[in-house]
C-alpha cells in the first residue's frame, strides 16, 4: 500500500480545497492510503469533516502563522518521519515554502493553482505580491513533479524555469434543484449568474456595469453568489434587478435556476466556478483571459469571449445576443462534453499515473 502524505495550509472552503477532495475521494484505496496535514487551526468554513468522511488519516500542527515560522519547519519534519509516506503533495504557499526548505528524500508533488506573478500583488500588494511571488517560483524551482491545474499555468510557469505537467482541474457533476435557490419570485427570464468572492480579481464590478446597460432596454435578472469586500460597493451601483445572494452552500441550485454563467475575472487558474456551470449546462460568456480561452477551446460552442479592454458594452451585447449565439446546442449536451474532459474522476486518475509514475 502506497502511503500519500497531503500537506497544506488549512482545509478552509475554496476551489482548492474542492479540488483535493476530489482528488482523494477517487483514489484507488487498493494501492493508495492517504493522510492530511494542516498547518494551522481551521477556519469556521473548514472542510475538515468532509475528509475524516472519505476516510483520510488527519494530522495538524493547529500553529499560528507566528509560531509556525519558529517551529513548523521541525514539527512538520517529525510528522514526515512518523507516517512515512512514499509520496509528499504540498499546495498553496505555505507549504510548498516549507517543505522546499526540509528537503525531503520522498517523492514530491506540488500543484499550482494560479498565476504568482498575476494573483498575489493583486491579493497582497504589489511589494508584499512580488515577494510572494518570487519566493513561491524559486521553491517550485525545488520540485521535480510540479503539477499545474490548467494548461495555461503550465505554459506561464515554463516562463519561469519551472517545468510544469499540466493536469486539468475537475469537478463532481451534481444535479441541482430549483428549489433550493432562494431568489424572489419577481426575477425576469433569463437569467444571468457569476459566482465567485467579491473581490478585484474576479472584477465583477465590470459585469454590474455591463448588465445595469443590457437591463436599459433587455429582460433577465443577474444573479451574484458570493460575498467579500466589495458587497456595499457593488450593491450601490447595481440596478434593482440585480440579486445578491451571499456565500452558498449549495451553488449547484443556482446554476439549475439560471440560463447563462459569466465571468469577468481578470486572472484565474482553471475555475471550479466555470466548470461546475458546465457540469450544469449552462453556457459561458468568458473574458479573454488565457484560462478562460483553455476553457473554450476544449469546449467549443459552448463558450462566447469577450474582450475586456473594449470596455463593458462588448459584453452588454453578448448578453442581448444569449439566444442567438448557443442556439445550436443545449444543456444535456454541454453536460455530456464537460463530463469527458472536466470530471473528478478524470482528474483523479491522472494524479494516480503520475504518482505511480515515479515509484516505478
Amino acid at each position: 500500500m502506497n502511503r500519500l502524505l497531503y500537506i497544506v495550509s488549512t482545509l478552509r472552503r475554496s476551489g482548492p480545497t474542492n479540488q483535493l477532495c476530489n482528488l482523494i475521494k477517487y483514489l484507488d484505496r487498493s494501492q493508495f492510503e492517504p493522510h492530511l496535514i494542516t498547518l494551522s487551526p481551521e477556519p469556521q468554513d473548514s472542510r475538515w469533516a468532509d475528509f475524516q468522511r472519505l476516510g483520510v488519516q488527519m494530522n495538524t500542527l493547529s500553529l499560528s502563522r507566528l509560531k509556525g515560522m519558529f517551529l513548523a519547519k521541525r514539527w512538520l519534519k517529525q510528522k514526515i518521519e512518523q507516517i512515512k509516506p512514499h509520496i509528499i503533495h504540498t499546495q498553496g504557499i505555505r507549504a510548498d515554502i516549507l517543505l522546499s526548505k526540509i528537503g525531503s528524500s520522498v517523492p514530491w508533488f506540488m500543484t499550482s493553482h494560479n498565476c504568482p506573478l498575476h494573483d498575489y500583488p493583486m491579493k497582497f500588494g504589489r511589494l508584499q505580491g512580488h515577494i510572494m511571488a518570487w519566493q513561491h517560483l524559486k521553491a517550485m524551482r525545488k520540485c521535480h513533479n510540479v503539477i499545474a491545474c490548467s494548461k495555461t499555468i503550465s505554459r506561464f510557469l515554463s516562463g519561469y524555469e519551472v517545468t510544469a505537467t499540466a493536469i486539468q482541474n475537475g469537478v463532481e457533476f451534481q444535479t441541482g434543484s430549483k428549489a433550493g435557490a432562494k431568489l424572489p419570485e419577481f426575477m425576469q427570464k433569463p437569467v444571468f449568474v457569476s459566482v465567485g468572492s467579491l473581490i478585484n480579481r474576479k472584477n465583477m464590478r465590470f459585469l454590474i456595469e455591463a448588465f445595469n446597460m443590457y437591463a436599459v432596454v433587455g429582460k433577465g435578472t443577474l444573479v451574484i453568489v458570493g460575498d467579500g469586500p466589495q458587497m456595499q460597493e457593488l450593491r450601490n451601483i447595481a440596478s434593482n434587478r440585480v440579486c445578491f445572494v451571499g456565500n452558498v452552500s449549495n451553488v449547484v441550485d443556482y446554476l439549475a435556476c439560471s440560463d447563462y454563467f459569466i465571468s469577468s475575472s481578470l486572472s484565474e487558474g482553471l475555475p471550479n466556478t466555470v466548470l461546475e456551470a458546465l457540469a450544469a449546462g449552462l453556457p459561458l460568456l468568458l473574458s479573454d483571459i488565457p484560462s478562460h480561452l483553455e476553457i473554450a477551446e476544449e469546449c467549443q460552442g459552448m463558450c462566447s469571449i469577450f474582450a475586456l479592454n473594449e470596455g463593458q458594452s462588448v459584453l452588454t451585447n453578448q448578453m442581448s445576443k444569449g439566444a442567438a449565439l448557443f442556439s445550436f446546442i443545449d444543456r444535456d449536451e454541454i453536460h455530456r462534453k464537460a463530463k469527458e474532459i472536466f470530471s473528478a474522476q478524470v482528474m483523479s486518475a491522472r494524479y494516480q499515473q503520475a504518482y505511480l509514475k515515479t515509484m516505478e
